[in-house]
């Protein structure tokens, strides 16, 4: 009896350890990989177990498989369904032909990768049983593996998004301007990047900038600011983001033409704004009988632009090119510390407006809000 249960259990043993797989059962099973396969998570960005109730839609299944620890046998891959492929390490190696068997030699995948470790990617159908991987050992010559080499079908990687070459040639660009204007206009540059004098709401002196705010100097200015904030606007379209409707007037495309082309349109767009501004805040100002305080204002307004832009730009950079945040948020990221800024900006005007010409609160408020508020929140609406 003793001895009967033994050679049961040996028979057992051998048919679960030593099972047969492949084409004509033409191989020993040495690992099953069904419960192996891992998909990407993109909330966690890495590769996790595969749960049947949370991942029944996934296309692309992976297994890790051990190379170097496994050398001497043979990769077998099965898919039961049409429009399979095979990737390893994220390259495109073939199509699985539906119902036939692929052998890949581990000797040969570890002398290709020069990796103890590579991943295995099957993707086409989401049902995880179509698919089948398996490590076997060859029990017979009348199947000759399929040794991989490197003349086999590889896809390349996607070619880099051109936005990063843009945005340094365009950082380097707006760098030379600005060391430009700060060797060239040394004290102009002093005033407009200085956070004392801008806080400053006691303003004694007409200086050369005030006074005349559409000189060449202040224009030069104008323009570096306009495209600090077209920089700004293609930073938020690199994340599918287009303010003010900015899609309709830019060409399609990525190429480091289209993108330079679409920057110096916002740029030119940018810059006619803010001369418009100018005229606006006149216009607005003969109307109150305010006009000694038109330039001191648009100075102001300028000023701080060009302070705010050029800090938040610079963040922006930094973190774009290597830890912004993929799942792109506007109001975490922008909107609030857009709207505070305008509303100090407001703040930093109806001080120094009111310390400089005795008016009425009242009536300098509702001269701000027509130059200041009401196109902020007109801007907010069609930007958003």
């Amino acid at each position: 009896m003793k001895k009967g249960l033994y050679i049961l259990f040996l028979l057992i043993s051998f048919h679960s350890f030593a099972g047969t797989v492949g084409p004509n059962g033409g191989y020993y099973l040495v690992h099953d990989y069904h419960d192996d396969w891992q998909v990407y998570n993109d909330r966690m960005k890495a590769y996790v177990p595969y749960i049947a109730e949370q991942h029944v839609n996934y296309p692309s299944h992976t297994v890790f498989c051990d190379v170097e620890s496994n050398r001497g046998y043979n990769l077998l891959v099965h898919a039961q369904k049409e429009d399979n492929f095979l990737f390893i390490n994220g390259s495109l190696r073939q199509k699985i032909p539906a119902n036939q068997w692929i052998i890949l030699n581990v000797d040969s995948l570890y002398k290709v990768y020069e990796q103890p470790q590579i991943y295995i990617t099957l993707y086409g159908s989401p049902n995880i049983e179509d698919k089948k991987l398996y490590l076997g050992y060859k029990r017979q010559l009348n199947q000759k593996p399929i040794v991989l080499a490197e003349s086999t079908i590889k896809a390349q990687p996607r070619t880099p998004t051109p936005y990063k070459n843009y945005f340094v040639l365009g950082s380097v660009f707006i760098l030379i301007i600005f060391t430009y204007l700060s060797n060239s206009y040394v004290r102009a540059f002093e005033r407009y990047y200085n956070l004392r004098d801008l806080f400053n709401t006691l303003v004694r002196d007409q200086s050369f900038l005030i006074n005349k705010p559409l000189s060449r100097m202040n224009i030069t200015f104008i323009v570096m600011l306009a495209m600090i904030i077209s920089f700004f606007c293609m930073l938020l379209q690199s994340k599918g983001i287009y303010v003010f409707g900015a899609r309709t007037f830019l060409q399609e495309g990525e190429t480091l033409g289209v993108l330079a082309s679409n920057y110096f349109r916002i740029c030119l767009a940018v810059f006619i704004a803010l001369i418009f501004k100018y005229f606006f805040i006149s216009l607005i100002g003969q109307l109150f009988n305010l006009e000694k305080v038109v330039d001191l204002h648009y100075f102001k307004i300028i000023q701080s632009s060009i302070i705010f832009y050029t800090f938040l730009v610079m963040i922006l950079l930094v973190l774009f090119l290597e830890y912004f945040p993929i799942d792109f948020n506007w109001t975490a990221y922008l909107y609030t510390p857009i709207i505070l800024f305008y509303i100090i900006r407001f703040l930093i005007l109806y001080f120094t407006i009111n310390r400089s010409v005795p008016i009425q609160s009242l009536y300098l408020i509702s001269y701000l809000c027509i130059v200041e508020l009401l196109p902020i929140i007109l801007g907010i609406r069609f930007a958003i």
